[in-house]
């Protein structure tokens, strides 16, 4: 098949506009690429950076708050363990804010050496175990378990 020259000039045209987009299009990848590059060089300072000084400091930071850890492990580890009160409550005493002057009674344990224990104690004594006043005024058993719950007793409370 014979083609006219006109054929021929549109090929030749139309190569080179095919050739000229594909260049351009090459172009803008590359530009593109370039971008990303630039990206990658700066992400790649910034890790280098991080492993030069931060991942050092941190592993600096780390052994610190290892040995302190392992420290302060071996002062618990010598303190007395706690007992209960003297009521039966099964509770330990709360020490004092730092802040706050430290109660020898609660500092003990509760063992009776200062004077606000002999006063509580004779203030127990004088009113007697709770029980008994709801025994004697004819209380229900409804009504003492909602006292319990309202003095904040929480082994009473249900399931």
């Amino acid at each position: 098949m014979k083609r006219s020259f006109q054929e021929v000039v549109e090929l030749v045209v139309f190569g080179l506009i095919a050739l000229l987009i594909g260049t351009g299009l090459l172009w803008l990848v590359g530009w593109v690429l370039g971008l990303v590059g630039l990206l990658m060089k700066f992400l790649a300072g910034l890790i280098w950076w991080l492993l030069r000084y931060i991942v050092p400091i941190a592993i600096v930071a780390g052994l610190i708050y290892f040995l302190v850890r392992v420290l302060q492990g071996d002062r618990s580890g010598r303190a007395a363990p706690a007992t209960a009160a003297p009521g039966g409550t099964g509770t330990a005493p709360v020490p004092a804010p730092s802040g706050a002057p430290a109660d020898s009674d609660a500092l003990s344990g509760g063992t009776g050496d200062g004077p606000d224990t002999a006063e509580a104690t004779d203030e127990a004594e004088a009113s007697g175990p709770p029980g008994d006043a709801d025994a004697e005024a004819g209380a229900s058993p409804e009504a003492d378990e909602g006292s319990h719950e309202d003095a904040g007793g929480g082994e009473d409370k249900h399931n």
